[in-house]
Protein backbone atom coordinates (compact mmCIF):
# COMPACT_ATOMS: atom_id res chain seq x y z
CA UNK A 1 0.00 0.00 0.00
CA UNK A 2 2.86 2.22 0.66
CA UNK A 3 4.75 1.52 -2.09
CA UNK A 4 1.26 2.34 -4.61
CA UNK A 5 0.98 5.75 -2.39
CA UNK A 6 4.64 6.52 -2.99
CA UNK A 7 4.07 5.93 -6.85
CA UNK A 8 1.36 8.21 -7.38
CA UNK A 9 2.88 11.02 -5.31
CA UNK A 10 6.27 11.21 -7.79
CA UNK A 11 5.69 13.94 -10.67
CA UNK A 12 5.03 12.67 -13.75
CA UNK A 13 8.09 13.33 -16.36
CA UNK A 14 6.82 16.17 -18.86
CA UNK A 15 8.22 16.20 -22.67
CA UNK A 16 10.21 19.02 -22.54
CA UNK A 17 11.16 21.41 -25.51
CA UNK A 18 14.50 23.35 -26.05
CA UNK A 19 13.78 27.59 -26.10
CA UNK A 20 14.40 29.34 -29.16
CA UNK A 21 17.81 31.16 -29.13
CA UNK A 22 18.75 34.61 -29.24
CA UNK A 23 19.49 34.19 -32.80
CA UNK A 24 16.63 32.35 -34.26
CA UNK A 25 14.27 35.29 -32.16
CA UNK A 26 16.14 37.96 -34.03
CA UNK A 27 15.69 35.88 -37.53
CA UNK A 28 11.60 35.45 -36.63
CA UNK A 29 11.34 39.39 -36.10
CA UNK A 30 13.55 39.91 -39.32
CA UNK A 31 11.04 37.77 -40.98
CA UNK A 32 8.25 39.22 -39.24
CA UNK A 33 9.07 42.77 -40.20
CA UNK A 34 10.16 41.99 -43.54
CA UNK A 35 6.27 40.43 -44.20
CA UNK A 36 5.15 43.36 -42.52
CA UNK A 37 6.96 45.75 -44.95
CA UNK A 38 5.94 43.75 -48.10
CA UNK A 39 2.15 44.15 -47.15
CA UNK A 40 2.46 47.67 -46.52
CA UNK A 41 4.39 48.05 -50.25
CA UNK A 42 1.83 46.04 -51.99
CA UNK A 43 -1.00 47.68 -50.11
CA UNK A 44 0.03 50.96 -50.54
CA UNK A 45 0.74 49.93 -54.57
CA UNK A 46 -2.77 48.41 -55.25
CA UNK A 47 -4.07 51.53 -53.72
CA UNK A 48 -2.47 53.69 -56.45
CA UNK A 49 -2.99 51.58 -58.99
CA UNK A 50 -6.62 51.91 -58.10
CA UNK A 51 -7.01 55.21 -57.72
CA UNK A 52 -4.95 55.48 -61.86
CA UNK A 53 -7.83 52.86 -62.65
CA UNK A 54 -10.62 55.11 -61.09
CA UNK A 55 -9.48 58.86 -62.52
CA UNK A 56 -7.20 58.16 -65.96
CA UNK A 57 -9.36 59.35 -68.84
CA UNK A 58 -6.56 57.37 -70.95
CA UNK A 59 -7.62 53.90 -69.18
CA UNK A 60 -11.58 55.29 -69.73
CA UNK A 61 -11.09 55.89 -73.65
CA UNK A 62 -8.79 52.76 -74.11
CA UNK A 63 -11.90 49.80 -71.96
CA UNK A 64 -14.41 51.93 -74.38
CA UNK A 65 -11.68 50.79 -77.73
CA UNK A 66 -11.02 47.52 -76.28
CA UNK A 67 -14.64 46.68 -76.14
CA UNK A 68 -15.25 47.46 -79.80
CA UNK A 69 -12.64 46.02 -81.21
CA UNK A 70 -12.32 42.52 -78.78
CA UNK A 71 -14.99 40.19 -80.55
CA UNK A 72 -13.45 41.51 -84.09
CA UNK A 73 -9.19 41.21 -83.11
CA UNK A 74 -9.54 37.28 -81.34
CA UNK A 75 -7.12 35.23 -81.93
CA UNK A 76 -7.83 32.19 -84.09
CA UNK A 77 -6.03 28.49 -83.77
CA UNK A 78 -3.37 27.12 -85.76
CA UNK A 79 -4.57 25.74 -89.01
CA UNK A 80 -4.00 22.59 -89.17
CA UNK A 81 -4.06 19.54 -92.21
CA UNK A 82 -1.60 17.05 -92.65
CA UNK A 83 -2.01 14.96 -96.47
CA UNK A 84 0.35 11.45 -97.11
CA UNK A 85 0.99 9.77 -100.10
CA UNK A 86 2.64 6.11 -100.64
CA UNK A 87 4.98 5.35 -104.02
CA UNK A 88 5.11 1.93 -104.95
CA UNK A 89 8.78 2.48 -106.75
CA UNK A 90 11.90 4.16 -105.15
CA UNK A 91 11.79 6.08 -108.49
CA UNK A 92 8.61 7.48 -107.83
CA UNK A 93 9.48 8.46 -104.62
CA UNK A 94 12.84 10.25 -105.71
CA UNK A 95 10.91 11.94 -108.26
CA UNK A 96 7.90 13.35 -106.51
CA UNK A 97 6.81 16.60 -106.34
CA UNK A 98 5.65 17.82 -102.66
CA UNK A 99 5.51 21.07 -103.42
CA UNK A 100 3.26 20.22 -106.24
CA UNK A 101 1.48 17.60 -103.91
CA UNK A 102 1.05 20.45 -101.64
CA UNK A 103 -0.68 22.98 -103.90
CA UNK A 104 -3.14 20.46 -105.52
CA UNK A 105 -3.92 18.82 -102.07
CA UNK A 106 -5.05 22.48 -100.79
CA UNK A 107 -7.20 22.64 -103.73
CA UNK A 108 -9.59 19.84 -102.59
CA UNK A 109 -10.62 21.63 -99.35
CA UNK A 110 -10.09 24.95 -101.06
CA UNK A 111 -13.48 26.95 -99.88
CA UNK A 112 -12.28 25.74 -95.94
CA UNK A 113 -8.85 27.21 -96.26
CA UNK A 114 -9.81 30.02 -97.92
CA UNK A 115 -12.10 31.00 -95.24
CA UNK A 116 -9.70 30.42 -92.42
CA UNK A 117 -7.46 32.58 -94.42
CA UNK A 118 -9.97 35.30 -94.64
CA UNK A 119 -10.75 35.33 -91.11
CA UNK A 120 -7.55 35.83 -89.88
CA UNK A 121 -6.21 38.36 -92.37
CA UNK A 122 -9.85 40.39 -91.69
CA UNK A 123 -8.61 40.46 -87.63
CA UNK A 124 -5.11 41.07 -88.81
CA UNK A 125 -6.89 44.13 -90.51
CA UNK A 126 -8.89 45.11 -87.87
CA UNK A 127 -6.09 45.06 -85.29
CA UNK A 128 -3.67 47.19 -87.71
CA UNK A 129 -6.89 49.73 -87.29
CA UNK A 130 -7.13 49.15 -83.42
CA UNK A 131 -3.26 49.97 -83.00
CA UNK A 132 -3.61 52.95 -84.72
CA UNK A 133 -6.21 53.91 -82.83
CA UNK A 134 -4.34 52.86 -79.95
CA UNK A 135 -1.52 54.93 -80.60
CA UNK A 136 -3.37 57.91 -80.91
CA UNK A 137 -4.97 57.65 -77.63
CA UNK A 138 -1.53 57.47 -76.15
CA UNK A 139 -0.52 60.39 -77.67
CA UNK A 140 -3.73 62.54 -76.94
CA UNK A 141 -4.78 61.11 -73.32
CA UNK A 142 -1.89 59.53 -71.74
CA UNK A 143 -0.85 62.29 -68.76
CA UNK A 144 -3.84 64.36 -69.33
CA UNK A 145 -5.15 63.39 -66.04
CA UNK A 146 -3.73 63.22 -62.72
CA UNK A 147 -4.84 62.61 -59.10
CA UNK A 148 -4.27 65.26 -55.91
CA UNK A 149 -3.16 62.00 -53.76
CA UNK A 150 -0.18 60.81 -55.80
CA UNK A 151 2.93 62.65 -57.26
CA UNK A 152 2.19 63.79 -60.59
CA UNK A 153 5.27 61.65 -62.03
CA UNK A 154 4.08 58.44 -60.03
CA UNK A 155 0.85 58.87 -61.16
CA UNK A 156 2.09 58.98 -64.93
CA UNK A 157 4.78 56.01 -64.84
CA UNK A 158 1.64 53.85 -63.42
CA UNK A 159 -0.97 54.89 -65.92
CA UNK A 160 1.57 54.54 -68.79
CA UNK A 161 2.29 50.87 -67.53
CA UNK A 162 -1.28 49.71 -66.57
CA UNK A 163 -1.93 51.48 -70.48
CA UNK A 164 0.18 49.28 -72.37
CA UNK A 165 -0.99 46.42 -70.05
CA UNK A 166 -4.52 46.78 -71.55
CA UNK A 167 -3.99 46.66 -74.98
CA UNK A 168 -5.16 43.63 -76.56
CA UNK A 169 -3.01 40.75 -78.33
CA UNK A 170 -1.52 40.62 -81.70
CA UNK A 171 -3.99 38.53 -83.09
CA UNK A 172 -0.65 36.27 -84.86
CA UNK A 173 -1.76 33.76 -88.11
CA UNK A 174 -0.78 30.70 -87.70
CA UNK A 175 -0.92 27.48 -89.75
CA UNK A 176 1.01 24.01 -89.98
CA UNK A 177 0.22 22.93 -93.55
CA UNK A 178 2.61 19.53 -93.65
CA UNK A 179 2.68 16.94 -96.84
CA UNK A 180 4.32 13.50 -96.57
CA UNK A 181 5.33 11.22 -99.08
CA UNK A 182 6.78 7.74 -98.25
CA UNK A 183 8.48 4.42 -99.44
CA UNK A 184 8.68 0.98 -98.09
CA UNK A 185 10.38 -1.54 -100.09
CA UNK A 186 8.74 -4.90 -100.99
CA UNK A 187 10.24 -6.85 -98.10
CA UNK A 188 10.01 -4.38 -95.68
CA UNK A 189 14.13 -3.82 -95.28
CA UNK A 190 14.18 -0.09 -96.42
CA UNK A 191 11.71 2.62 -95.38
CA UNK A 192 11.93 6.20 -96.87
CA UNK A 193 9.91 8.94 -95.61
CA UNK A 194 10.13 13.60 -96.67
CA UNK A 195 7.99 16.06 -95.59
CA UNK A 196 7.37 19.65 -96.65
CA UNK A 197 5.50 21.98 -93.95
CA UNK A 198 3.69 25.55 -94.79
CA UNK A 199 3.49 28.25 -92.64
CA UNK A 200 0.52 30.75 -93.28
CA UNK A 201 2.41 33.14 -95.43
CA UNK A 202 3.54 29.85 -97.73
CA UNK A 203 -0.09 28.57 -97.11
CA UNK A 204 -1.56 31.69 -98.94
CA UNK A 205 0.87 31.86 -101.94
CA UNK A 206 0.32 28.31 -102.32
CA UNK A 207 -3.73 28.71 -102.62
CA UNK A 208 -3.00 31.39 -104.74
CA UNK A 209 -0.55 30.18 -107.27
CA UNK A 210 -2.81 26.68 -107.34
CA UNK A 211 -5.69 29.01 -108.43
CA UNK A 212 -4.05 30.61 -110.57
CA UNK A 213 -2.23 27.38 -112.30
CA UNK A 214 -6.33 25.67 -112.75
CA UNK A 215 -7.02 29.09 -114.22
CA UNK A 216 -4.44 28.94 -117.07
CA UNK A 217 -5.25 25.45 -117.73
CA UNK A 218 -8.81 26.22 -118.34
CA UNK A 219 -8.24 29.10 -120.51
CA UNK A 220 -5.91 26.88 -122.23
CA UNK A 221 -8.07 24.23 -122.48
CA UNK A 222 -11.16 26.53 -123.52
CA UNK A 223 -9.09 28.31 -126.12
CA UNK A 224 -7.53 25.02 -127.61
CA UNK A 225 -11.01 24.05 -127.93
CA UNK A 226 -12.62 26.75 -129.52
CA UNK A 227 -9.35 26.57 -131.93
CA UNK A 228 -10.61 22.97 -132.70
CA UNK A 229 -14.32 24.45 -133.64
CA UNK A 230 -12.88 26.60 -136.02
CA UNK A 231 -12.11 23.86 -138.29
CA UNK A 232 -15.72 23.92 -140.24
CA UNK A 233 -16.50 21.38 -142.99
CA UNK A 234 -16.11 23.93 -145.86
CA UNK A 235 -12.55 24.43 -144.70
CA UNK A 236 -11.92 20.75 -144.90
CA UNK A 237 -13.15 20.74 -148.16
CA UNK A 238 -10.36 23.48 -149.45
CA UNK A 239 -7.58 21.87 -147.70
CA UNK A 240 -8.60 18.58 -149.13
CA UNK A 241 -8.90 19.96 -152.82
CA UNK A 242 -5.62 22.30 -152.18
CA UNK A 243 -3.41 18.87 -150.46
CA UNK A 244 -5.26 16.94 -154.04
CA UNK A 245 -6.72 14.99 -151.76
CA UNK A 246 -3.66 13.01 -150.92
CA UNK A 247 -1.34 12.42 -147.72
CA UNK A 248 1.04 15.05 -147.50
CA UNK A 249 3.86 12.97 -145.41
CA UNK A 250 3.57 9.41 -147.18
CA UNK A 251 1.46 10.15 -150.33
CA UNK A 252 -1.34 8.07 -149.83
CA UNK A 253 -4.39 8.91 -151.43
CA UNK A 254 -8.18 8.77 -150.45
CA UNK A 255 -8.95 6.64 -153.39
CA UNK A 256 -6.85 4.20 -152.92
CA UNK A 257 -9.61 3.80 -149.62
CA UNK A 258 -7.21 5.65 -147.48
CA UNK A 259 -8.80 7.75 -144.20
CA UNK A 260 -7.74 11.10 -144.77
CA UNK A 261 -7.67 13.52 -141.59
CA UNK A 262 -7.01 17.52 -141.34
CA UNK A 263 -3.97 18.25 -138.75
CA UNK A 264 -2.63 21.31 -137.90
CA UNK A 265 0.84 21.80 -138.64
CA UNK A 266 1.46 23.39 -135.66
CA UNK A 267 -0.25 21.97 -133.00
CA UNK A 268 -3.00 23.20 -131.04
CA UNK A 269 -1.16 22.19 -127.60
CA UNK A 270 1.91 24.31 -129.43
CA UNK A 271 -0.84 27.52 -129.65
CA UNK A 272 -1.40 26.40 -133.56
CA UNK A 273 -3.81 28.38 -134.94
CA UNK A 274 -7.22 27.21 -137.05
CA UNK A 275 -5.86 28.67 -140.47
CA UNK A 276 -5.83 27.22 -143.85
CA UNK A 277 -1.72 27.72 -143.89
CA UNK A 278 -1.48 25.70 -140.75
CA UNK A 279 -3.57 22.86 -141.59
CA UNK A 280 -2.72 19.85 -143.99
CA UNK A 281 -4.04 16.88 -145.12
CA UNK A 282 -2.51 13.59 -143.62
CA UNK A 283 -3.90 10.15 -143.63
CA UNK A 284 -5.02 8.54 -140.44
CA UNK A 285 -1.80 6.56 -139.97
CA UNK A 286 0.62 9.06 -140.22
CA UNK A 287 -1.59 11.41 -138.23
CA UNK A 288 -1.49 9.23 -135.52
CA UNK A 289 2.17 8.89 -135.82
CA UNK A 290 2.44 12.43 -135.69
CA UNK A 291 0.07 13.44 -132.74
CA UNK A 292 1.59 16.49 -130.79
CA UNK A 293 4.97 15.92 -131.18
CA UNK A 294 5.84 18.11 -133.34
CA UNK A 295 5.93 20.89 -135.75
CA UNK A 296 5.30 19.98 -139.69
Amino acid sequence: MRYFLALSSRELPLETRASPTPGEIALIAIAVVVLAVMGIVFAVAARRRRLVRESSLALLHLADLNSAFAASVGRYPVIRKSFSVRMNTKTKYDKFDLGNFLRYSVLESESWFEHEISVRLTALGYFEDYHNRFEQLSRQMLGATADPRMAPQRYAAIEAKLFHRAKLPHPDALADITATVRYTSPKGQNSYVRHATWDFHQLRLGLQTAQAARARQSTVQASRQRERQLLTPQMRVDVLRRDRYSCRMCGARAEDGIALEIDHITPISWDGLTRPENLQTLCHDCNRGKGARFRG
